[in-house]
């Protein structure tokens, strides 16, 4: 397989570099989807653990569905978020406000036309997905204090 990449991509300047830390400013539109997922996932897994249930969240058990048709996964878990996001309004409204903004700082680096376009993603989105869930994890000791 490297060789055939190698092959494939002789000039250095095609070749994509992907750093293992979280890129604010990556405009790819399946590393994108990948960060708007964790997000989701994130807000539904505080609400339901203040709630105290133990179960998969929304955006783990429809990541396969994402992955072929993002855009109207997307629409589908958005609307599922709703009675979490009620929920966290009450008891961490904090939290609540920074996962807004940055699924809003998110939803700005798409190129027009990307978030539209319902053909499937790369695995790059899984870069997203598990950077933008790292990025939290390394923020929280750094700070010391839960997200």
């Amino acid at each position: 397989l490297y060789k055939g990449y190698y092959k494939r991509h002789p000039d250095p300047q095609q070749r994509r570099n992907y750093s293992m830390s979280l890129e604010h400013e990556n405009t790819s539109r399946d590393y994108l989807f990948g960060r708007l997922l964790a997000v989701a996932d994130k807000i539904e897994e505080i609400a339901l653990s203040i709630a105290g249930e133990n179960r998969p969240t929304n955006a783990a058990r429809m990541m396969q569905h994402f992955a072929d048709r993002p855009c109207s996964a997307w629409r589908n878990l958005e609307l599922a978020l709703q009675p979490y996001m009620q929920r966290l309004q009450k008891s961490r409204k904090g939290f609540l406000v920074n996962r807004r903004k940055e699924l809003g700082e998110i939803m700005d680096l798409f190129q027009p036309g990307d978030f539209n376009a319902d053909r499937p993603l790369s695995g790059e989105f899984l870069l997203g997905y598990h950077c933008q869930k790292q990025y939290w994890t390394n923020t929280k000791q750094e700070e010391g204090d839960t997200l």
